[in-house]
């Protein structure tokens, strides 16, 4: 992302006009991002004059119907998509990096593709509801039971995860708990 693109987002986050998966991720990147957090500020400073020189409108009552109609016929989003060039492919440990598909706050679930450098490792971790995995390319290990591209792997309520390894790399979609430290990464 160019700068330009992320001085964009910040405006657009100052507005209120990022919404869903968009407004999620930078969320979770301006808690821990001094850089995202000072040019926030800067549009702040900048739109507050602007705002503060309005006067204060009541929109007819005609307005409100007309949105609440809309909002009702258009219903929650249907469908999520994301194209394999876009999203934001952030680094989670040494050798793996996460891109977030989609974050799910009501359901508290999250989906996202974790890519595995070759000799990548993750430490065992638990889990408290069911995780699913599937691996979309290259090899993976989890504690000495080796997966191929197509294998299917859940971590069932109250399990815990052996070691996660891989020798030649790989792409693993995963289906998972909310765990904001992941999106924050």
């Amino acid at each position: 992302m160019n700068r330009n693109e992320v001085e964009q987002l910040a405006g657009d986050y100052v507005l209120g006009t990022l919404s869903g998966p968009e407004l999620t991720e930078f969320e979770a990147n301006l808690a821990h991002d001094p850089e995202q957090q000072r040019r926030v500020a800067a549009w702040e400073r900048r739109l507050t004059p602007l705002a503060a020189a309005l006067p204060d409108v009541e929109p007819r009552a005609s307005v409100w119907d007309a949105i609440a109609a809309a909002l009702d016929e258009a219903g929650p989003p249907a469908t999520v998509t994301v194209r394999d060039g876009e999203g934001e492919w952030r680094i989670l440990a040494p050798g793996a990096e996460i891109k977030v598909l989609m974050v799910d706050r009501d359901a508290g679930f999250q989906s996202f593709l974790l890519r595995l450098a070759p000799g990548a490792l993750l430490p065992p971790h638990d889990h408290s509801v069911l995780e699913e995995c599937l691996l979309l390319e290259g090899d993976m290990l989890i504690g000495e039971r080796a997966y191929s591209r197509g294998d299917y792997h859940a971590a069932l309520p109250g399990s815990r995860h052996a070691p996660i390894s891989t020798r030649n790399g790989g792409v693993v979609f995963i289906r998972s708990e909310l765990r904001p430290e992941m999106l924050a990464c």
